[in-house]
């Protein structure tokens, strides 16, 4: 009885190793299958900076996250997009963004390679950042330098206003769908025929000719060239087609020298 029972106490052993043993092969080096899948984490972090700014222009933002980027990546990081949003928990009104600051922002970082993604939120002066990593380079590649961006937000906002006469969108008006200003910097196809893009940034917000002769919010978009600060073009809204689908027009930019 007494070989027996040191019998059965030895096989419980040994199958408590071969499980332990398992795990270890299974997060060890050696372990897992071929395709390593995408590692992701998220992180909130204290920025002195943000905290004592609550409201960021284009370049705070960029500077920002870049620095909280270089965290993540022994490679230059580059952008692959930056927007401001009305997801903030501060009430957003008409004036927000005349002064081309606004509370909330997203932006991306990736690198070369295509193994790390950076994504980082600031609102209300906090940033959360997530991270993802993947060791077969199939994430989101970045594209631009922050370096080429000689613009910031409160130039280009204070244009559109004055030459193109572009309105805040009115969080009393539904239609307007967008409060103040936005903005955003990202590759944008330009040319039909090449799917290559142009590095811009864009001031959204509403057309000075808006309602229409129906009633319709008449949006009103300008991009910018982001290297020269020159307009490169601009369109606003005429309306809707039958399908609801919203119909846009090239406004007319007038040359240097013309009245």
């Amino acid at each position: 009885m007494l070989k027996k029972k040191y019998l059965g106490i030895g096989f419980i052993i040994l199958i408590a190793c071969a499980v332990f043993l398992l795990y270890v092969l299974k997060i060890g080096p050696f372990g897992g299958s071929a395709y390593k899948p995408v590692e992701q984490a998220t992180t909130s972090i204290s920025n002195k900076q943000a905290d004592e700014k609550k409201k960021l222009t284009i370049m705070e933002v960029l500077r920002l996250g870049y620095e909280e980027a270089k965290k993540h990546t022994e490679e230059e990081p580059l952008l692959i997009s930056l927007t401001s949003t009305d997801d903030t928990t501060v009430p957003q009104g008409k004036t927000d963004g005349a002064d081309g600051k606004r509370n909330a922002w997203n932006l991306q970082f990736g690198n070369k390679k295509g193994n790390i993604n950076v994504t980082i939120s600031f609102k209300d002066g906090k940033v959360d950042s997530e991270v993802k990593r993947d060791d077969n380079n199939s994430l989101q590649k970045g594209q631009y330098a922050i370096s080429d961006i000689k613009i910031d937000s409160p130039e280009v906002v204070k244009k559109a206003i004055e030459v193109l006469g572009m309105r805040p969108g009115n969080p009393e008006i539904k239609d307007d769908w967008i409060k103040g200003y936005h903005f955003s910097i990202m590759g944008f196809i330009t040319d039909p025929n090449s799917s290559e893009s142009r590095y811009l940034l864009r001031v959204m917000g509403i057309s000075p000719t808006s309602p229409n002769s129906e009633n319709d919010s008449l949006r009103m978009t300008v991009f910018f060239d982001v290297k020269t600060g020159e307009i490169f073009n601009a369109s606003e809204m005429t309306g809707y087609d039958k399908d609801g689908r919203t119909n846009w027009k090239d406004v007319l930019l007038k040359k240097a020298g013309n009245k």
